[in-house]
């Protein structure tokens, strides 16, 4: 599923192409998780903020952080993945994400389309063996837990445990013993 957030920004009549206020996120999130009933398990959610210059800390926790949360807490699990943020948009959601890792004691981390200022795939902060992985699983597209503990050279149990972890995150898909890049 791709959601547009110009698209929704103009349905809701949200002033754009800012998105600087928690009531405007809480109106998108309310409009987004509206939609999410036909996602199907393991789908990936291509959330495209293209037109949108700024996103504020308050939309960003209203909007993002409830979204992420949602998908690690769904039963049926679904994944999220960013398209189109501006430079400054990265800067806000990389410092929202710290500071709800650092009061939560629970990091925060989402997937982009697009290689980002840290060189990466992804806002928020991994291991040096998470980033491997996920560098490994976005070229290779899949892999079981053999060859990815082989990637790390650690046993299949700690590879196995990070594995987990970047899915407990939803970073990454396991569908029948393989683990996927979103």
């Amino acid at each position: 599923m791709i959601i547009s957030i110009l698209k929704k920004v103009k349905e809701l009549k949200i002033p754009f192409p800012d998105l600087i206020t928690r009531p405007s996120g809480k109106k998108m999130y309310e409009n987004v998780t509206a939609s999410l009933g036909i996602v199907t398990e393991n789908e990936t959610i291509l959330i495209d903020f293209g037109g949108i210059g700024v996103i504020d800390s308050s939309f960003i926790d209203e909007f993002l952080v409830k979204l992420i949360i949602k998908a690690k807490n769904e039963k049926k699990p679904f994944f999220i993945k960013l398209k189109n943020i501006s430079d400054i948009a990265e800067i806000n959601i990389d410092s929202v994400f710290k500071t709800y890792s650092n009061y939560n004691n629970e990091r925060m981390i989402v997937i982009t389309d697009d290689i980002r200022k840290n060189n990466s795939f992804f806002i928020g902060t991994l291991t040096d063996n998470e980033r491997s992985l996920l560098a490994f699983l976005r070229v290779n597209k899949d892999a079981g837990v053999d060859e990815l503990a082989e990637v790390l050279d650690k046993t299949k149990e700690e590879t196995s445990i990070i594995l987990e972890s970047l899915y407990t995150d939803r970073l990454i898909k396991k569908i029948k013993g393989f683990y996927y890049f979103i």
